[in-house]
């Protein structure tokens, strides 16, 4: 936990648009247009009219160069549609089949590819885990693998789960299209797709490319550090679930295409589109790279894409007609909050939203007792949890005062009722509660809306006994735990970032990595564990014996 700054959050009232009305995405929008920072690039259309479109901001700071229709930028995951539907017209040339097993591509792959289709690759139901999760897993950097590279550590991971039986998002399925898509057709995908999609669709801007940058017109992509914007690099040695830079203009054509069928054809889009999804549930579905729901009772095709300094989004709701396109070069920003007020008018939906300011919060000041020092004794004490982090509660002078165990920080905090208090300036808040004879057991801390509750006297379990090394052989690399602040870490071997595990009963942690469980001999030794990320499961640790 850590101090931060206040944000007031001001509710916009309800409004009902006219027609056509864009004040709403206008007055969002007007925030990226001051002062010199990566921005939005947006487009609106009704049958293939646009009827709204703005830019706002600079594609590159640098340069001085700000958003136009022109600017292109990285699609990220939208790119995902694209390869798909160069899947779609393959098997319309009679090259291949959607049926295809994944072993009639790679014969050398262990023995589940007879058991993959491509439509399984197709719809995140392979159970092939996600080569990005496995590579930061890793330690790595994904931009640093080169295809060869990438099919090693793929081959000899074990399936998430039986293909065909659940969904689970894997950018590796989409990187095994991309290869099958070269193999069948004899040529790269950047040279596939410009000839039988981006060509007919007059999709002049639009291609697959392994170095953005490298491209006229193209925006950098923006992280925001203390001072100021950097660019976040996107060259990379291979193409799989992204590649793909374009304009508003040009998706625009796409998604008109998506609409009208004009160019091909109504075959083509229904395999694209009605053929061989997987049903997520409450309406929802995914085929081939696309997700198709509702969207407050209107039927929506949509996909989003985010990489680091990027964000996209399209959309294509068929029974109106209406496409939308919005991007962004700005990492913070979030394109989907500008949906509902972007579509107000057109889909007859209210707006309502939220927007963050740095005007200064005011609260209403409750009427309390004060509590005198001594009152304020029955708070003292070590408060803990089994997150392995603790608070030390003290009074001096009158006053209550905090010690964070894990970095030693202190700060007194302000009273704001009989037995709650804060720190002055920051929406941090702590409730003392269940006090029995003059003594508080429980302490609860409230943090932008997240609690957590900590013990009195909470004993952390020994860490000692999951202290060491332990190594992956499907990972091929050491993770070594280690105590850091009086909280157990642990870190790929030669990463310097400590990422901190939680543990819970029976030998069970958490992490910001995934789960993690731990196994121990028959005396109670622990011997290894087993980590499992939501898309990278059940990867076996055994513990590494210490030598002198």
């Amino acid at each position: 936990m850590k101090k931060i700054s206040a944000l007031l959050l001001m509710l916009l009232p309800l409004i009902a648009f006219s027609q056509n009305d864009f004040k709403a995405i206008d007055s969002l929008l007007s925030v990226y247009d001051q002062g010199v920072v990566p921005g939005v690039s947006v487009s609106i259309a009704k049958n293939g009219k646009v009827l709204y479109t703005r830019n706002v901001g600079y594609a590159d700071i640098e340069a001085g160069k700000k958003i136009n229709d022109k600017t292109l930028f990285c699609m990220a995951s939208v790119s995902k549609q694209f390869t798909a539907a160069c899947i779609v017209l393959l098997e319309q040339q009679g090259k291949l089949s959607l049926e295809d097993k994944l072993s009639k591509y790679y014969p050398d792959f262990p023995d589940y590819a007879d058991t993959i289709s491509i439509v399984d690759l197709l719809n995140h139901t392979s159970g092939i885990k996600d080569y990005l999760a496995l590579s930061m897993l890793r330690g790595h950097n994904h931009k640093d693998y080169t295809n060869e590279m990438l099919e090693y550590m793929l081959k000899v991971q074990e399936l998430d789960f039986e293909p065909g039986s659940t969904f689970s998002y894997s950018n590796s399925g989409y990187w095994f299209l991309v290869r099958i898509i070269e193999k069948v057709s004899g040529k790269s995908i950047i040279d596939f797709a410009q000839e039988n999609i981006f060509r007919p669709l007059k999709m002049k801007k639009t291609q697959y490319t392994y170095d953005p940058y490298s491209v006229k017109n193209m925006s950098r992509g923006y992280v925001e550090t203390d001072s100021e914007y950097e660019i976040e690099p996107q060259k990379g040695y291979l193409i799989s679930g992204a590649g793909i830079i374009s304009c508003v203009q040009d998706m625009q054509k796409w998604l008109y295409e998506m609409h009208s069928q004009k160019v091909l054809g109504a075959a083509f889009w229904n395999r694209m589109l009605n053929e061989e999804f997987y049903d997520l549930g409450n309406n929802n579905f995914c085929t081939k790279g696309l997700f198709i729901g509702d969207y407050y009772g209107v039927k929506r095709i949509q996909h989003g894409g985010d990489v680091k300094g990027f964000h996209t989004m399209t959309e294509c709701f068929p029974e109106q007609g209406v496409t939308v396109v919005m991007f962004t070069n700005n990492d913070n920003v979030n394109v989907y909050e500008f949906n509902k007020s972007a579509l107000s008018s057109l889909l007859h939906l209210k707006y309502k939203t939220e927007v963050k300011s740095n005007v200064a919060q005011t609260e209403e000041q409750p009427v309390f007792d004060t509590v005198g020092e001594n009152d304020l004794k029955q708070y003292e004490g070590d408060y803990g949890s089994d997150m392995g982090i603790s608070f030390n509660v003290s009074v001096r002078d009158g006053a209550l005062y905090f010690l964070q165990q894990w970095d030693k920080v202190e700060y007194p905090v302000v009273q704001i009722a009989t037995n709650k208090f804060k720190i002055d300036g920051d929406p941090i808040f702590f409730e003392f509660i269940d006090i029995n004879n003059g003594t508080a057991n429980l302490l609860k801390v409230n943090q932008e809306g997240e609690e957590y509750v900590f013990k009195r006297d909470f004993q952390l379990p020994d860490f000692d006994d999951y202290l060491g090394k332990y190594y992956s052989k499907v990972l091929d690399v050491n993770y070594e735990f280690v105590l850091e602040d009086e909280l157990l870490g642990f870190k790929p071997q030669g990463a310097d970032e400590v990422q901190v595990a939680t543990i819970e009963e029976n030998d069970k942690a958490s992490s910001p990595w995934g789960d993690m469980s731990f196994v121990r001999d028959n005396k109670g030794i622990v011997t290894g564990f087993f980590l499992s990320h939501p898309r990278a499961k059940n990867i076996e640790f055994v513990k590494v014996e210490a030598t002198e």
